[in-house]
């Protein structure tokens, strides 16, 4: 916890504090003895309501456990570990609210119930609308208990730095269908090893020399053979200088994507070549070149060199296919 407990009044709080100015004018002007009562009980809860209020915020610890990725406009559930002091009651109705540029619910993330001696967890789900590295800063712990007559808050929660990539599309529907199996994920290699392909499902424009009829009449339908040297060429994702938003999601979109079909990646743009690799750990890596990526401070020269299948895309966001050796093959309208 960080300051000092901030109170203030609610609506009945403020009714409160009218009745506890008027019962004792009141009173001296009429002589009631029922309303100094009144004014006496009015003290007292008032009292009462403070040092309980107080209390239930006083002795908590608060912990925050992001999610390993977080992406950009995309909710990711957040973890809250609340701890109370052993010797302490239960906390109750508490709540807590972040700050920018967390974005959730207006009314923060519920804690119904904190038990002492134990760490209790919460789950609230957030946004954070842009990529790049982040500063999470102290939330606010508040509580009405017991009485709703105040709200008394406490900034909670350590400092934290986060790390948020670009926003992650579909991308599948805008793959050319020539490229084949690297889009479309895994395929069955030959059980023996012995011949140099691989097999899977047709693809409109595969000619039909590749189809592997014995296998289709068996499957029911069409199946082809690839050659093992296709099968393993890398996807070169290039962007241009004075990479956008949306040009850099969409980067971000590819690796995504065939990081899950375990096809090799190579990243190139101003300054940048790096690659051709795969695997989880690569691809994260790439994510994290494109969410600290600065458009305005790079001016290098972009590598004009491929040695597998190319795919450019353009501060709109849209994709320029061509394949080893030829031109642009086809163009691609961005979502």
């Amino acid at each position: 916890k960080t300051g000092k407990i901030k109170m203030r009044p609610t609506r009945y709080g403020w009714i409160l504090v009218f009745l506890l100015v008027w019962l004792p004018l009141s009173a001296v002007g009429t002589a009631n003895n029922f309303l100094v009562i009144l004014f006496t009980l009015g003290i007292g809860l008032s009292i009462v309501s403070s040092r309980m209020g107080k209390r239930n915020i006083r002795h908590l610890d608060l912990a925050r456990r992001f999610p390993d990725d977080i992406f950009a406009e995309t909710p990711f559930p957040l973890e809250y570990l609340l701890k109370a002091d052993s010797q302490s009651k239960p906390a109750m109705s508490l709540s807590f609210k972040e700050e920018d540029p967390m974005e959730g619910s207006a009314e923060g993330v519920s804690f119904p119930e904190v038990n002492p001696g134990g760490d209790d967890s919460f789950r609230g789900f957030f946004t954070i609308s842009s990529r790049g590295d982040k500063q999470i800063r102290p939330g606010t712990l508040r509580s009405s208990f017991p009485f709703g007559l105040a709200v008394y808050s406490i900034e909670c929660g350590r400092e934290d730095s986060v790390l948020v990539y670009p926003k992650i599309e579909p991308v599948s529907h805008d793959l050319p269908a020539w490229l084949g199996s690297a889009g479309r994920g895994l395929e069955r290699t030959n059980p023996f090893g012995t011949v140099p392909y691989y097999f899977r499902d047709y693809v409109a424009g595969d000619p039909f020399k590749y189809i592997e009829w014995k296998k289709s009449a068996r499957t029911g339908s069409l199946v082809s053979k690839i050659l093992a040297e296709e099968e393993a060429m890398e996807i070169v994702i290039r962007l241009p200088n004075n990479a956008s938003e949306k040009t850099l999601s969409r980067a971000s979109s590819l690796v995504a994507h065939f990081a899950r079909t375990r096809t090799p990646i190579c990243l190139q743009g101003p300054g940048l070549n790096c690659g051709p690799a795969k695997g989880k750990e690569f691809a994260r890596k790439l994510l994290t070149i494109l969410a600290r990526w600065d458009s305005k401070s790079i001016e290098e020269s972009i590598p004009g060199h491929s040695s597998g299948v190319l795919v450019e895309v353009d501060e709109s966001g849209e994709f320029t296919w061509s394949r080893p050796g030829e031109a642009n093959a086809g163009r691609s309208s961005s979502r």
